[in-house]
């Protein structure tokens, strides 16, 4: 049952027509508090423990590259570390239902005025896609990311906003954190990445009935909500929600919220709704919403933790209109700033349930086959041959912004999470403010990789006070338009970086070498490390052949890129996690091309033959100096073979180091020492090739921690 049905039942908003109106652009904000505000009366303790609420506002159906591919210093249009479609296009060049034919994304509001209809209006009602678990696991096509035409049935899933479509958006982004490693919970609609908000997950094992894993079949659902659990630890919460709420409530989709009487607690603050005095304008919803929470923050009634639930037309769900999002954010803000004390003491956590249709080129991170509570095989794929489980998530990467006095200033958090990471900020807080709350249903896998946020925040330096935002006006339409591209080209990201949050990660990988069989099977020994003295939690793996046809998805996961999960080590002798891929099965063609992704634009890329250079040419890259806060990249420079052999290190961006090349006699080596964190805030991008064999290269592509603030690459 498609997600939309489950809206169907619950009624929609009033269309009218109106202007969209153009706001200024906020710049990044500044260090000092802004003029109209006055810090928080409350003792200061620099830590977590100065969060006096938590405010979350979950909109819908929205990726990144949709929203945010065009925002500066992000991971956008211009990132370099992308996997290439099978067949060599780029993961941008998406290919079309007609044979030979590919897409770009294309800006929506280049889409020619229709009548009396803009550009702009078009663009701002496109009607929405597909977002189903079927045709999400179809876009998704195993990890290698190309089915978003055919699965999604048009090339609008390729259409994206920029600036100036969404100006509010992008201001928000300048002013507070914007996280663009944030993705969905599950490939799949807006129930069940819903239901991992309240809950921490969909119920893959079916040990509470049946899981939750598609839009409209929620119901009866049986296991504890994190409202409970905030409950039983004494922290106060509410959900906000009008008589429309467009079924976004997670909460009333389990039984005990289902049952609950009015006088009782899950009733009083999970299911019943905000006083409606008005009724018969456009803006209702939205307005009723932020009344309700305004009265509550001046009458010292905001509780500790408050999901705001609002109907269609203002959640930004296709084809409702962004810019009634920011008219509805931009009400919830006000209304929290009705006492300055009370928004200088909150964070507001806007996140999207999921990405609708729309294209977003990152692979989202997804476990082995087999990892518990992380796999559900969907009956009706039988008829297409697919019997083998497919995992739950993480699904596709969507918009997340931090806003609080912890965040502000232009930042970009690049940590791996997603809505589980919203539960597990709420339980580091509680757990500070000694009162627990701790979710039981969280996948140890999602633990692992999913961080909680907190590496976004500086409690030590806090901005106070609400900024100035452009104007966000209504303008209530619902259209449900079909633009179309008239450009087929890839398109142009703002220019610069942004200040970017220490991470918790130190991916490596490297090929070690290749094992021969009797029959002329090749194997290609990989290894993963995730070692250094500021990671703490697990780096994830993507392995692809490049060299191989596309698979149908009756042959996952067996065809398909292989995941590694690596566990956070401090030590630099951390025993690394092994893989091996075969290439050349069978038939003796040594010819290799394998690309391996992890967080952060961590990108190794090795190709050659084994039928040239075998194994006798090799380098190892590694972290030295990890037991200090300056550690530099070193590549081993190996030579087994009977002829020297001349490699050349290539620097592709970050530093303007001309290609050196380094004589390695037979049977010997050289070590080459590389600075990042002296010379390109930690970034490297270099390729090694060889005199003996044309096809050989190895690129390098990632980041040196050193624990401290960076710029994005």
């Amino acid at each position: 049952m498609p997600d939309l049905s489950r809206r169907s039942l619950l009624g929609a908003s009033a269309a009218v027509t109106g202007a969209v109106a153009a706001g200024v652009v906020l710049p990044a904000a500044s260090a000092q508090a802004d003029s109209s505000s006055s810090p928080s009366k409350s003792v200061r303790h620099g830590d977590i423990r100065d969060v006096k609420h938590v405010v979350i506002l979950m909109q819908e159906n929205r990726s990144f590259d949709h929203y945010f591919g065009t925002l500066k210093g992000v991971r956008g249009f211009d990132d370099r570390s992308t996997i290439t479609l099978p067949g060599g296009a780029s993961v941008f060049q998406q290919p079309t239902t007609t044979p030979g034919q590919s897409q770009y994304p294309w800006s929506l509001s280049e889409t020619p005025a229709q009548g009396s209809l803009t550009s702009e209006t078009i663009a701002q009602t496109s009607a929405g896609l597909g977002h189903s678990w079927e045709d999400q696991h179809g876009a998704w096509y195993g990890g290698l990311m190309c089915g978003w035409v055919q699965y999604k049935g048009s090339v609008r899933t390729m259409g994206y906003l920029k600036r100036s479509d969404i100006p509010f958006h992008y201001a928000l982004a300048d002013a507070y954190t914007v996280g663009d490693a944030y993705h969905c919970s599950v490939l799949s609609a807006t129930g069940p990445n819903r239901t991992t908000l309240w809950s921490g997950m969909i119920d893959a094992a079916g040990k509470y009935g049946n899981p939750a894993f598609n839009g409209g079949d929620e119901s009866n659902l049986k296991w504890q909500t994190y409202a409970e659990t905030l409950q039983q630890a004494g922290i106060t919460w509410k959900v906000y929600q009008g008589s429309d709420n467009y079924g976004d409530n997670g909460l009333e989709y389990f039984t005990q919220f289902e049952t609950a009487q009015p006088g009782s607690a899950l009733y009083e603050n999970g299911v019943r709704t905000v006083p409606e005095p008005s009724t018969s304008g456009v803006t209702d919803n939205a307005d009723n919403l932020a009344a309700a929470v305004r009265a509550d923050v001046i009458a010292g009634k905001l509780p500790q933790v408050s999901w705001v639930v609002t109907d269609q037309a203002f959640s930004e769900h296709p084809d409702g209109t962004p810019e009634d999002g920011a008219y509805y954010v931009h009400g919830i803000l006000n209304a929290l700033n009705a006492d300055p004390d009370v928004f200088n003491s909150t964070v507001v956590i806007i996140n999207y349930d999921e990405n609708d249709g729309f294209f977003d080129h990152v692979p989202p991170p997804t476990p082995a086959a087999g990892t518990a509570d992380e796999f559900y095989l969907e009956p009706s794929l039988e008829a297409l041959g697919i019997t083998q489980p497919l995992p739950v998530g993480l699904g596709f990467r969507v918009p997340l912004l931090l806003l609080s006095p912890w965040t502000r200033g232009g930042w970009v958090t690049s940590e791996v999470s997603d809505h589980t990471s919203v539960i597990q900020f709420l339980e580091q807080w509680t757990d500070a403010l000694g009162k627990p709350a701790k979710c039981a249903y969280i996948s140890d896998w999602r633990r692992k990789v999913c961080g909680d946020l907190t590496s976004a925040f500086d409690f030590q330096s806090p901005v106070f006070g609400l900024p100035q935002l452009p104007a966000a006006p209504a303008i209530g339409l619902s259209l449900n338009s079909q633009p179309t591209p008239t450009t087929d080209a890839m398109p142009e990201q703002e220019p610069g970086s942004r200040r970017a949050r220490p991470l918790p990660y130190q991916p490596n990988a490297n090929l070690d070498s290749f094992d021969f069989g009797k029959n002329g099977e090749i194997q290609a020994q990989l290894s993963f490390t995730n070692a250094g003295p500021y990671v703490s939690r697990a780096s994830h793996f993507s392995v692809y052949n490049n060299t191989l046809p596309l698979p149908s998805l009756t042959e996952f996961p067996t065809a398909y890129p292989g995941q590694y999960t690596v566990d956070p080590s401090r030590s630099a002798s951390a025993k690394p996690v092994t893989g091996a891929v075969e290439i050349g099965a069978g038939s003796g063609d040594g010819k290799y091309d394998l690309t391996v992704t992890g967080p952060n634009r961590f990108l190794r890329h090795f190709t050659g033959d084994t039928a040239v250079s075998g194994d006798t040419v090799q380098v190892q890259a590694q972290y030295e100096g990890e037991s200090g806060k300056h550690a530099k990249l070193s590549l081993a420079l190996s030579n087994t073979g009977k002829e020297t052999v001349a490699f050349t290190v290539t620097h592709n961006n970050y530093m303007s180091d001309r290609p050196r090349t380094y004589h390695v006699d037979r049977h010997d080596s050289e070590t080459v020492s590389i600075d990042p964190l002296a010379h390109s805030h930690g970034w490297y991008d270099l390729t090694v090739t060889v005199s003996s064999d044309p096809t050989w290269s190895r690129r390098y592509v990632g980041h040196v921690e050193n624990g401290g603030n960076s710029i994005t690459g």
